[in-house]
Protein backbone atom coordinates (compact mmCIF):
# COMPACT_ATOMS: atom_id res chain seq x y z
CA UNK A 1 0.00 0.00 0.00
CA UNK A 2 2.58 2.27 -0.33
CA UNK A 3 1.05 4.18 -3.24
CA UNK A 4 -1.66 5.51 -0.94
CA UNK A 5 -2.01 9.42 -0.80
CA UNK A 6 -2.79 11.22 1.96
CA UNK A 7 -4.59 14.77 2.02
CA UNK A 8 -4.95 15.87 5.27
CA UNK A 9 -2.83 18.27 6.22
CA UNK A 10 -2.36 17.27 9.84
CA UNK A 11 -1.84 14.11 9.07
CA UNK A 12 0.84 14.87 6.69
CA UNK A 13 2.60 16.50 8.90
CA UNK A 14 2.59 14.99 11.83
CA UNK A 15 4.07 11.78 9.78
CA UNK A 16 6.61 13.51 8.75
CA UNK A 17 7.70 14.69 12.38
CA UNK A 18 6.87 10.74 13.32
CA UNK A 19 9.54 9.59 10.59
CA UNK A 20 12.24 12.01 11.70
CA UNK A 21 11.66 11.22 15.48
CA UNK A 22 12.71 7.75 14.67
CA UNK A 23 15.55 8.57 12.76
CA UNK A 24 16.69 11.17 15.74
CA UNK A 25 16.74 8.51 17.89
CA UNK A 26 18.87 6.49 15.95
CA UNK A 27 15.89 3.80 14.67
CA UNK A 28 17.56 1.88 11.74
CA UNK A 29 17.22 2.88 8.04
CA UNK A 30 14.47 0.18 7.40
CA UNK A 31 12.62 0.81 10.29
CA UNK A 32 12.47 4.90 9.18
CA UNK A 33 11.04 4.03 6.29
CA UNK A 34 8.82 1.11 6.91
CA UNK A 35 7.31 2.25 10.42
CA UNK A 36 6.12 5.34 8.58
CA UNK A 37 4.46 3.82 5.34
CA UNK A 38 2.28 1.40 8.38
CA UNK A 39 1.25 4.56 10.00
CA UNK A 40 0.46 5.62 6.26
CA UNK A 41 -2.28 3.15 5.90
CA UNK A 42 -3.36 3.46 9.01
CA UNK A 43 -3.83 7.61 8.35
CA UNK A 44 -5.58 6.70 4.60
CA UNK A 45 -7.93 4.70 6.65
CA UNK A 46 -8.77 7.50 8.75
CA UNK A 47 -9.35 9.79 5.90
CA UNK A 48 -11.58 6.96 4.34
CA UNK A 49 -13.74 7.21 7.60
CA UNK A 50 -14.04 10.91 6.90
CA UNK A 51 -12.07 11.47 10.27
CA UNK A 52 -10.08 14.61 9.99
CA UNK A 53 -8.19 15.09 13.58
CA UNK A 54 -5.34 12.50 15.14
CA UNK A 55 -8.12 13.22 18.35
CA UNK A 56 -10.22 10.70 16.96
CA UNK A 57 -8.06 8.02 17.93
CA UNK A 58 -9.35 5.49 20.19
CA UNK A 59 -9.44 1.98 21.27
CA UNK A 60 -12.99 1.36 19.24
CA UNK A 61 -11.23 3.00 16.41
CA UNK A 62 -7.47 1.01 16.21
CA UNK A 63 -9.62 -2.42 17.28
CA UNK A 64 -11.30 -1.46 13.78
CA UNK A 65 -8.55 -0.70 11.87
CA UNK A 66 -6.92 -3.80 12.76
CA UNK A 67 -10.55 -5.57 11.89
CA UNK A 68 -10.15 -4.44 9.07
CA UNK A 69 -6.38 -5.06 8.10
CA UNK A 70 -6.39 -8.78 8.93
CA UNK A 71 -8.95 -9.46 6.47
CA UNK A 72 -8.17 -6.71 3.58
CA UNK A 73 -6.47 -9.12 0.59
CA UNK A 74 -3.01 -8.41 -0.52
CA UNK A 75 -2.72 -6.59 -3.81
CA UNK A 76 0.38 -8.85 -4.45
CA UNK A 77 -0.77 -12.23 -4.26
CA UNK A 78 -3.79 -14.43 -2.55
CA UNK A 79 -4.36 -14.35 0.62
CA UNK A 80 -4.50 -11.93 3.58
CA UNK A 81 -1.48 -10.58 5.83
CA UNK A 82 0.51 -12.79 7.93
CA UNK A 83 0.64 -12.26 11.71
CA UNK A 84 4.08 -11.61 11.10
CA UNK A 85 3.26 -8.30 9.36
CA UNK A 86 0.37 -7.00 11.46
CA UNK A 87 2.66 -7.31 14.34
CA UNK A 88 4.95 -4.78 12.65
CA UNK A 89 1.88 -2.64 11.73
CA UNK A 90 0.44 -3.04 15.52
CA UNK A 91 4.04 -1.24 16.69
CA UNK A 92 4.17 1.03 13.80
CA UNK A 93 0.98 2.08 14.67
CA UNK A 94 1.48 1.76 18.50
CA UNK A 95 4.70 3.93 18.36
CA UNK A 96 2.76 6.98 16.37
CA UNK A 97 -0.37 7.17 18.54
CA UNK A 98 2.45 7.54 21.88
CA UNK A 99 4.48 9.77 19.24
CA UNK A 100 0.76 12.05 19.23
CA UNK A 101 0.44 11.76 22.48
CA UNK A 102 3.67 12.61 23.69
CA UNK A 103 3.05 16.07 22.03
CA UNK A 104 0.50 17.01 24.82
CA UNK A 105 1.50 15.08 27.72
CA UNK A 106 4.27 13.27 29.01
CA UNK A 107 4.28 9.41 28.22
CA UNK A 108 6.90 7.13 27.31
CA UNK A 109 6.57 3.92 26.00
CA UNK A 110 3.90 0.83 26.51
CA UNK A 111 1.72 3.87 28.10
CA UNK A 112 -0.58 5.09 25.83
CA UNK A 113 -3.36 2.60 27.14
CA UNK A 114 -4.09 1.46 23.21
CA UNK A 115 -4.27 -2.07 23.15
CA UNK A 116 -3.66 -3.78 19.76
CA UNK A 117 -4.03 -8.07 20.32
CA UNK A 118 -2.72 -9.63 17.14
CA UNK A 119 -3.39 -13.59 16.74
CA UNK A 120 0.00 -14.62 16.18
CA UNK A 121 -0.38 -18.43 16.77
CA UNK A 122 1.07 -19.48 13.53
CA UNK A 123 4.21 -18.28 14.91
CA UNK A 124 7.07 -20.80 16.27
CA UNK A 125 6.01 -20.63 20.00
CA UNK A 126 8.14 -19.40 22.46
CA UNK A 127 10.05 -21.70 25.90
CA UNK A 128 12.01 -21.16 28.57
CA UNK A 129 14.31 -23.23 30.70
CA UNK A 130 13.10 -23.87 34.35
CA UNK A 131 15.19 -23.24 37.09
CA UNK A 132 16.41 -26.81 37.24
CA UNK A 133 16.91 -27.13 33.48
CA UNK A 134 19.34 -24.00 33.86
CA UNK A 135 20.96 -25.78 36.89
CA UNK A 136 22.11 -28.62 34.52
CA UNK A 137 23.44 -26.35 31.69
CA UNK A 138 25.09 -24.68 34.30
CA UNK A 139 26.70 -27.65 35.49
CA UNK A 140 27.41 -29.09 32.27
CA UNK A 141 30.32 -26.64 32.42
CA UNK A 142 33.58 -28.35 33.62
CA UNK A 143 36.55 -26.43 35.31
CA UNK A 144 39.00 -26.55 32.02
CA UNK A 145 39.65 -23.53 30.63
CA UNK A 146 37.06 -23.75 27.97
CA UNK A 147 33.93 -24.95 30.47
CA UNK A 148 35.13 -21.82 32.70
CA UNK A 149 34.96 -19.25 29.58
CA UNK A 150 31.19 -20.84 29.22
CA UNK A 151 30.17 -20.71 32.51
CA UNK A 152 30.76 -16.56 31.89
CA UNK A 153 29.09 -16.65 28.46
CA UNK A 154 26.04 -18.54 30.59
CA UNK A 155 26.24 -16.02 33.33
CA UNK A 156 26.05 -13.03 31.04
CA UNK A 157 23.20 -14.45 28.79
CA UNK A 158 21.02 -15.43 31.57
CA UNK A 159 22.88 -14.17 34.59
CA UNK A 160 22.58 -10.83 33.45
CA UNK A 161 19.72 -11.28 30.53
CA UNK A 162 21.66 -9.93 27.90
CA UNK A 163 21.53 -9.98 24.30
CA UNK A 164 23.35 -11.90 22.09
CA UNK A 165 25.16 -8.49 20.27
CA UNK A 166 25.16 -7.47 23.49
CA UNK A 167 27.63 -10.14 24.79
CA UNK A 168 29.66 -10.06 21.84
CA UNK A 169 30.50 -6.13 21.96
CA UNK A 170 30.92 -6.50 25.47
CA UNK A 171 34.67 -4.60 26.52
CA UNK A 172 36.53 -5.28 29.31
CA UNK A 173 35.79 -1.78 31.00
CA UNK A 174 32.05 -2.26 31.14
CA UNK A 175 32.37 -4.91 33.96
CA UNK A 176 32.64 -2.59 36.74
CA UNK A 177 33.65 -5.69 39.67
CA UNK A 178 33.76 -2.86 42.50
CA UNK A 179 30.14 -1.71 42.10
CA UNK A 180 29.22 -5.36 41.13
CA UNK A 181 27.34 -4.37 37.44
CA UNK A 182 27.50 -4.55 33.91
CA UNK A 183 27.58 -1.31 31.97
CA UNK A 184 25.97 -2.10 28.08
CA UNK A 185 26.75 0.96 26.08
CA UNK A 186 26.00 -0.50 22.55
CA UNK A 187 22.28 -1.79 23.15
CA UNK A 188 19.78 -2.52 20.52
CA UNK A 189 17.58 0.09 21.68
CA UNK A 190 20.16 2.64 21.57
CA UNK A 191 20.12 3.42 25.17
CA UNK A 192 22.96 2.56 27.91
CA UNK A 193 21.92 0.68 30.96
CA UNK A 194 23.80 -0.92 34.03
CA UNK A 195 22.85 -4.43 35.13
CA UNK A 196 23.69 -6.23 38.38
CA UNK A 197 25.46 -8.98 38.46
CA UNK A 198 24.34 -11.58 41.38
CA UNK A 199 27.44 -13.01 43.39
CA UNK A 200 27.50 -15.93 41.86
CA UNK A 201 27.39 -14.37 38.04
CA UNK A 202 30.49 -11.94 39.81
CA UNK A 203 31.96 -15.34 40.85
CA UNK A 204 32.03 -16.49 37.37
CA UNK A 205 32.96 -13.31 35.64
CA UNK A 206 35.86 -12.98 37.85
CA UNK A 207 37.08 -16.21 37.70
CA UNK A 208 36.76 -16.16 33.91
CA UNK A 209 39.21 -12.76 33.44
CA UNK A 210 41.77 -13.75 36.08
CA UNK A 211 42.93 -17.14 34.97
CA UNK A 212 41.42 -17.54 31.64
CA UNK A 213 40.74 -14.74 29.74
CA UNK A 214 44.23 -13.54 31.01
CA UNK A 215 45.88 -16.98 30.03
CA UNK A 216 44.62 -16.64 26.30
CA UNK A 217 46.33 -13.68 25.75
CA UNK A 218 50.13 -12.79 25.23
CA UNK A 219 51.84 -10.26 27.01
CA UNK A 220 51.56 -7.49 24.37
CA UNK A 221 47.87 -7.58 23.36
CA UNK A 222 45.34 -5.07 23.42
CA UNK A 223 42.79 -6.83 22.75
CA UNK A 224 39.86 -5.02 24.70
CA UNK A 225 36.48 -7.27 24.01
CA UNK A 226 35.20 -9.18 27.04
CA UNK A 227 34.67 -12.67 25.21
CA UNK A 228 37.70 -13.96 23.09
CA UNK A 229 38.88 -16.97 21.58
CA UNK A 230 41.73 -19.15 22.77
CA UNK A 231 43.71 -17.60 19.96
CA UNK A 232 42.59 -14.05 22.06
CA UNK A 233 40.91 -13.13 18.86
CA UNK A 234 37.64 -11.32 19.78
CA UNK A 235 34.73 -13.93 19.47
CA UNK A 236 32.43 -14.09 16.61
CA UNK A 237 28.77 -14.90 15.77
CA UNK A 238 29.82 -18.33 15.11
CA UNK A 239 31.92 -19.59 18.16
CA UNK A 240 29.19 -18.29 20.14
CA UNK A 241 26.71 -20.53 18.16
CA UNK A 242 29.44 -23.63 18.98
CA UNK A 243 29.16 -22.57 22.76
CA UNK A 244 25.62 -23.57 22.47
CA UNK A 245 25.13 -26.47 20.30
CA UNK A 246 27.90 -27.99 22.58
CA UNK A 247 25.93 -27.25 25.84
CA UNK A 248 22.92 -28.45 24.30
CA UNK A 249 24.30 -31.71 23.00
CA UNK A 250 25.67 -32.10 26.37
CA UNK A 251 22.42 -31.28 28.73
CA UNK A 252 20.03 -33.13 26.14
CA UNK A 253 17.13 -31.08 27.49
CA UNK A 254 14.67 -31.60 23.97
CA UNK A 255 15.47 -27.63 23.67
CA UNK A 256 18.53 -26.24 21.69
CA UNK A 257 20.07 -23.75 23.60
CA UNK A 258 20.23 -20.36 22.18
CA UNK A 259 21.32 -16.77 23.25
CA UNK A 260 17.48 -15.99 23.11
CA UNK A 261 15.97 -18.59 25.16
CA UNK A 262 18.62 -17.74 28.09
CA UNK A 263 16.90 -14.13 27.93
CA UNK A 264 13.58 -15.64 27.58
CA UNK A 265 14.02 -17.94 30.78
CA UNK A 266 15.79 -15.24 32.83
CA UNK A 267 12.77 -12.74 31.62
CA UNK A 268 9.81 -14.97 33.07
CA UNK A 269 12.24 -16.08 36.02
CA UNK A 270 12.39 -12.68 37.33
CA UNK A 271 8.95 -11.81 36.73
CA UNK A 272 7.98 -13.88 39.40
CA UNK A 273 8.79 -11.66 42.28
CA UNK A 274 9.71 -8.96 40.09
CA UNK A 275 6.79 -6.16 38.37
CA UNK A 276 6.81 -5.96 34.66
CA UNK A 277 8.13 -2.54 34.75
CA UNK A 278 11.18 -3.98 36.49
CA UNK A 279 11.37 -6.81 34.59
CA UNK A 280 11.72 -4.12 31.88
CA UNK A 281 14.36 -2.02 33.44
CA UNK A 282 16.62 -5.25 33.58
CA UNK A 283 16.20 -6.22 30.14
CA UNK A 284 16.21 -2.80 28.39
CA UNK A 285 13.30 -2.95 26.94
CA UNK A 286 11.87 0.41 25.75
CA UNK A 287 8.60 -0.74 25.41
CA UNK A 288 6.32 -3.08 28.16
CA UNK A 289 4.85 -4.52 24.81
CA UNK A 290 8.18 -6.00 24.47
CA UNK A 291 7.97 -7.40 28.03
CA UNK A 292 4.80 -8.22 28.46
CA UNK A 293 5.50 -11.53 26.78
CA UNK A 294 6.76 -12.68 30.09
CA UNK A 295 3.31 -12.42 31.67
CA UNK A 296 2.10 -14.61 29.56
CA UNK A 297 4.98 -17.28 29.98
CA UNK A 298 5.04 -16.84 33.77
CA UNK A 299 1.28 -17.64 33.90
CA UNK A 300 2.14 -20.60 31.45
CA UNK A 301 4.58 -22.44 33.22
CA UNK A 302 4.01 -21.67 36.56
CA UNK A 303 0.42 -20.92 36.79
Amino acid sequence: MKKLELHNVQFIHTLEHFATRLQTQGASESQVYNKPNSVKEFLHYLEQKELTSLDAINQKLVNQYFEYLSNRPLQTKEGTMSSAYLLKHREAVLRFIEFVMSQENAIGHGQSGIQIRIDNTETNPITILLEEEIEQVFNACDTSLLGISDKAVLSLLYGCGLRRKELLQLEVHEIDLNKGRVHIDKSKTKYARDVPMTKAVQQNIEEYLFNVRNNMLDSYSEQTSFLITQRGTEMSNSNLAKIMEKLSQKTNLGKPITCHLLRHSIGTHLHRNMTIEDVAKFLGHRSLDSTMIYTHLKNEYYG
